[in-house]
């Protein structure tokens, strides 16, 4: 009891309490938030997890688009198969200045056919995809002052005056004096002879 009485020391158990909760405290909130990092929602397991998934999923679909990039201030070709991760499609190489016009695709599972026209001022190249459009060949080129049709489909879209053909196909309709329209397969276009054909009644 003597030696307790004169002990200089001044700590009391109040002091070790106070110390103890502190101490509790911070390493509770230590460990919340190592769980958020790791374990919580968007947290580093999370995003693990997700890419993982990703990776492992051999069955989800390849998907294209036209992107606009704002580096080269042009719109350009890139694919991808989450979504989420996008690669630029291997185009063949036209100037700075030649930019993706629109795309187009047939939609079948079997033989999926993708058609882009890209366009330099008043010159457009035609390309054609079968991969799901992560390559793409040049099919033909044209000069133009307007695109007024560029669908896949019927001819029930063309203006009356502009064409006919039976099924589906791949249109393109342009202005360069007169208005001349193109009708394809997607693979085999033909740059000679367009000319209008009357819809009959």
């Amino acid at each position: 009891m003597k030696r307790i009485l004169t002990d200089k020391k001044g700590e009391t158990h109040i002091n070790t309490a106070i110390i103890i909760v502190i101490a509790v405290v911070v390493g509770a909130l230590i460990l919340g938030g190592l769980y958020l990092l790791f374990a919580g929602e968007g947290g580093i397991m999370d995003k693990l997890d997700g890419e993982v998934a990703g990776m492992m999923d051999y069955t989800q679909e390849l998907r294209y688009e036209r992107h606009y990039d704002e580096e080269s201030n042009t719109y350009i070709l890139r694919y991808s198969y989450d979504g989420k991760h996008w690669n630029d499609a291997d185009v063949p190489t036209f100037s700075e200045t030649t930019t993706v016009y629109g795309v187009m695709s047939n939609n079948s599972e079997s033989e999926p056919i993708e058609v882009a026209l890209m366009q330099d001022g008043s010159q457009y190249y035609i390309l054609a995809s079968t991969d799901g459009g992560i390559t793409w060949t040049q099919k033909g080129t044209f000069s133009a002052t307007a695109i007024t049709h560029f669908y896949y489909g019927t001819d029930d879209a063309l203006p009356s005056e502009s064409g006919s053909f039976s099924g589906e196909k791949f249109v393109i309709r342009r202005k360069s004096g007169n208005y001349y329209t193109m009708v394809s397969n997607g693979l085999s276009w033909s740059t000679s002879g367009w000319s209008d054909i009357i819809r009959p009644n």
